[in-house]
């Protein structure tokens, strides 16, 4: 069982959506890791996250959100900061947000006792395979402070 548990969220068919996912990928490259790390792409998320969860002791979130910011903007918040969409503008009972996946975990099994989500505001979630030139620009940046914050959650150098 790993310490931390770093996971990139994201559809990356759908343009900045994927950005969660593309940190994951950057971050797991430049450098060697413990292997007390576990790197997990959670896809677009939902309930499929539950065993990853529940099976972490740490976790670390690389994700995108609509936060009314600048896109490429970035935050490093807790799940009780997140304000969750209403269930009307959900796909299907498979596009569960982060938060209600922690209840879930919450309520029946286990949840990290420490969780930090990196949030980034996308530029455009329109279909399309890859990053938007306002987020290409700003993705080292966001690669840094992910790199850091993982480095800090797992208290390495």
């Amino acid at each position: 069982m790993a310490d931390l548990t770093v996971l990139g969220i994201g559809n990356i068919l759908m343009q900045d959506e994927g950005v969660g996912v593309r940190l994951l990928e950057e971050i797991q490259q430049r450098r060697t890791w413990p292997e007390s790390i576990e790197f997990v792409d959670g896809g677009a998320g939902g309930l499929n996250l539950l065993n990853v969860i529940e099976s972490a002791q740490k976790m670390v979130v690389f994700d995108a959100a609509e936060m009314k910011l600048a896109p490429g903007e970035f935050r490093i918040i807790t799940p009780a900061q997140v304000v969750d969409e209403p269930m009307d503008h959900r796909i299907s009972m498979h596009d569960e947000p982060l938060t209600e996946t922690l209840k879930l975990c919450e309520q029946f099994s286990h949840r990290p006792d420490t969780i930090k989500i990196l949030v980034v505001q996308p530029a455009s979630i329109d279909f399309g395979t890859k990053l938007t030139p306002t987020i290409k620009a700003v993705f080292d940046k966001l690669a840094d402070a992910a790199q850091k914050l993982v480095e800090q959650v797992a208290q390495i150098e």
